[in-house]
């Protein structure tokens, strides 16, 4: 039992291919769209996600992940492994990091030998995903719970993302807005967000008129925060419209040596808060 079993949550915008692969394990945030409760990615997908977005009445909303459902993971890891790393999105974003914790206490009782470390991530989307799947990739590899830790705490240092949005309206009535917020919306800009400072909070990137304008400004943004001269791995997400991520991707593989890049659905989760919008996460 010396494999370490990987957690995290469905934020992370990860293919499914790689999930699949690598037997990550995904506890589903909830959404509720006209007053139904579906499982993030797991009764509902992204494009079915959208068709209800666009007609729905009220903006959809999200429901916590119940600590249940972390404890029903842990337990199930606990048949075949010792050692359990839980990766997730910004505790300073969601309830979710306290669930987890509270799923490892129901846990314990039972299986006082499983060791389950929590970690805080302190970003989400695409960047999330990324500091999981080197996660995942140790723990194949065979190291050790302290290694992947180790690894973990350096990964969360160097995974980045930024997004263009249509509009802030979504961020602003969930709370998460940056403080900037309220003046680019009135002055129906673009506007830019990321999670570039290491916070864990949304930052404000700056505002932009026009698509092609604001994806020239992603590219800038991601140039300021990797080493050029390395190789890169990068995630391009879209909501509804996977043109703007094919666009945005061919940007981005003509200006940088991209060792590994996908292009994935900006999950229904995160869309809830933000609305259309399309994105890179990234790390050298």
């Amino acid at each position: 039992m010396s494999k370490v079993g990987i957690v995290t949550d469905s934020t992370n915008c990860l293919p499914a291919e790689l999930v699949k692969q690598y037997g990550i394990r995904i506890a589903p945030a909830g959404l509720v769209v006209n007053g139904r409760v579906y499982q993030d990615q797991v009764d509902i997908t992204p494009d079915e996600f959208w068709k209800l977005f666009n007609k729905a009445k009220e903006q959809p909303t999200t429901s916590a992940i119940s600590p249940g459902v972390f404890a029903s993971i842990f337990s199930d890891l606990a048949k075949t492994t010792d050692s359990i790393v839980c990766i997730l999105v910004s505790k300073a974003l969601s309830a979710i990091h306290q669930s987890a914790v509270q799923g490892r206490e129901l846990v314990k009782a039972e299986h006082p030998e499983l060791n389950i470390e929590i970690i805080d991530s302190k970003t989400s989307a695409g960047a999330l995903g990324f500091i999981v799947l080197e996660a995942a990739r140790a723990a194949e590899a065979g190291k050790s719970l302290s290694e992947i830790v180790t690894l973990v705490q350096d990964m969360v240092n160097r995974a980045k993302w930024v997004a263009s949005l249509d509009t802030l309206k979504y961020l602003i009535r969930g709370g998460r807005a940056p403080k900037t917020a309220y003046v680019g919306e009135l002055l129906h800009v673009k506007p830019l967000i990321g999670g570039v400072s290491g916070s864990g909070l949304v930052d404000s990137l700056g505002r932009t008129r026009g698509k092609r304008k604001a994806m020239v400004k992603l590219v800038e943004l991601m140039k300021e925060h990797v080493d050029a001269t390395k190789p890169v791995h990068v995630m391009v997400h879209y909501t509804d419209h996977i043109e703007d991520a094919e666009e945005l991707k061919e940007m981005v593989t003509s200006q940088f040596n991209c060792t590994e890049l996908y292009v994935t659905p900006y999950t229904p989760v995160m869309a809830c808060h933000t609305g259309p919008v399309f994105a890179l996460a990234f790390y050298s």
